[in-house]
C-alpha cells in the first residue's frame, strides 16, 4: 500500500474515531464463551445493562445463523464462524467505524468479498462505515 493510500485511510478514520477492529492479529479470547467476547465491549465500556445486551447479541447471532454458538468457546468453532464472532464484537463498539484487517487471511476460503458483504447487509448495520485493509495482491477478490 501507498503512502498516499495509507495517508487517505486514515483521513477517512479520523484521528478522534473509536474503532471496532476485526483482525487475525486481534484473536477472541480462547477462554470465554462466544457470548462473552462479544459482550466484553458493552458490558465494560457501557452502562447498558446486561439483559439489553444479551438480547441483542441473540439477535445479531440469529441474523448470522449461528445462535447455537452462544454458549461454545472459540477452540470449537470453524473458522467462518470464528470470523463471525470477531465481526460482532467490533460492531458492538458503539459510533465507530469497523476495520476489517486482511479479510482472505482469516477467511481463506472465500472466493471474494461478497460472503463477507452479505453478512454486512444482513446485519442493517444503519449507516456504520466499514472499512477493509488488505493486501495489494488481494485487489482481484474485491
Amino acid at each position: 500500500m501507498s503512502e498516499a493510500e495509507l495517508k487517505a485511510r486514515a483521513k477517512a478514520i479520523g484521528t478522534e474515531q473509536k474503532i471496532g477492529f476485526v483482525s487475525p492479529d486481534v484473536p477472541l479470547l480462547s477462554n470465554l464463551s462466544v457470548y462473552d467476547n462479544i459482550s466484553l465491549v458493552p458490558r465494560y465500556l457501557t452502562s447498558e445493562k446486561d439483559e439489553s445486551i444479551r438480547a441483542e447479541i441473540e439477535k445479531l447471532l440469529a441474523l448470522l445463523k449461528i445462535s447455537d454458538s452462544i454458549n461454545k468457546k472459540t477452540f470449537q468453532l470453524d473458522t467462518e464462524t470464528l470470523f463471525k464472532v470477531q465481526l460482532l464484537r467490533a460492531l458492538m463498539l458503539k459510533d465507530s467505524v469497523t476495520v476489517i484487517d486482511r479479510p482472505f487471511v482469516m477467511l481463506s476460503t472465500a472466493a471474494d468479498i461478497k460472503p463477507i458483504v452479505k453478512m454486512l447487509d444482513t446485519l442493517e448495520l444503519d449507516g456504520k462505515k466499514v472499512i477493509f485493509f488488505d493486501f495489494e495482491w488481494n485487489k482481484s477478490k474485491y
